[in-house]
């Protein structure tokens, strides 16, 4: 369906908001970005940045969290489709590795999105919303493995043991933005899906 020039203008008013707000949130940080600082960057004026955004910074930068975050989603979605614990191993491995190579790719943004969830409980709700998703995903996958009869223990709680492989691997997300650890994500992600896959396979 085509679109009328209102909503064409509303949506190219709407990027610019957003990739100001890009500019903005770089430059400035969390805390020192403002609406006024965005609108006047986007070249629009300060209620216009609200109609678009209605709760003003944090849309602006949840929208660019979603943005970010899906290439990491895109990374957990992969087909997972092991036959023996040898593949599971090695699937995971590379997995865990391309999901910390996206955080050493993104540590400035990663790094922001932490200062704001001491900041505003929206942003730290929305991180909150996408590790459930990483968990959901990750659920689907023990899952398959348990119907394959390759699970240690057949009554494995899929989500709790979802768990026990996202939450290790955020962590050191975390790290690798904040620039807490020097070990390599291949390391990482080794020692990791060593554990995972010897606690998860028989």
């Amino acid at each position: 369906m085509k679109k009328n020039g209102y909503v064409l203008r509303g949506e190219r008013t709407q990027r610019k908001i957003l990739d100001a707000g890009k500019e903005i949130f770089s430059e400035k940080g969390y805390k020192e970005a403002t609406v006024a600082l965005i609108a006047e960057r986007a070249g629009v004026g300060y209620g216009t940045v609200y109609a678009h955004f209605r709760s003003g910074k944090d849309e602006v930068l949840l929208l660019i969290m979603e943005d970010i975050m899906d290439e990491f989603y895109q990374v957990a979605s992969a087909a997972y489709t092991p036959n023996s614990k040898e593949e599971a191993y090695h699937f995971t491995s590379a997995n865990i590795t391309q999901f910390l190579e996206l955080a050493r790719l993104h540590r400035e943004w990663l790094a922001l999105f932490h200062e704001a969830f001491g900041q505003s409980e929206r942003i730290l709700s929305k991180w909150e919303e996408i590790s459930d998703r990483f968990i959901d995903r990750i659920s689907k996958n023990v899952e398959i493995v348990k119907a394959k009869g390759l699970s240690r223990n057949p009554d494995y709680d899929a989500r709790i043991v979802a768990g026990t492989l996202y939450y290790p691997g955020e962590k050191f997300l975390w790290k690798i933005a904040l620039g807490k650890t020097t070990a390599h994500p291949k390391e990482i992600a080794r020692n990791i899906a060593e554990v995972y896959t010897n606690g998860l396979f028989k």
